[in-house]
């Protein structure tokens, strides 16, 4: 929706990403399939563990590196259409897949792999 509401009006937007993010909680992998079938029934399950004093809040043993990407300026479209929101996703994916790619191994993940829904 933001994505959206950036091309319509026009924003500069830039790819950021923060590695060492997904270590700040443990969840449970035991609990996935339970928790997929409660969402199914519309029940939201989160259980998650961060800091062994205050477990609500991240873990603070992680180092997190952030990077932030060059700027990509999005055209203003009134009515933007199917294929110019796909274009602009692809154009701010591929900017966040080099980015990702390019401070990886400098962020001790060299074999990391980005994926994009």
């Amino acid at each position: 929706r933001a994505r959206a509401r950036a091309r319509r009006y026009g924003y500069r937007v830039h790819p950021v990403y923060n590695f060492g993010e997904c270590d700040t909680f443990d969840t449970f992998h035991w609990f996935a399939k339970l928790r997929m079938k409660l969402n199914a029934y519309k029940i939201p399950a989160v259980l998650f563990f961060g800091n062994m004093f205050f477990p609500l809040f991240p873990r603070t043993d992680i180092n997190m590196h952030t990077f932030i990407g060059k700027a990509i300026d999005l055209p203003k479209i009134e009515e933007p259409t199917k294929e110019d929101v796909d274009k602009w996703h692809k154009t701010y994916s591929d900017a966040l897949r080099a980015l990702f790619d390019k401070h990886k191994a400098e962020a001790g993940r060299p074999g990391a792999v980005l994926e994009v829904w």
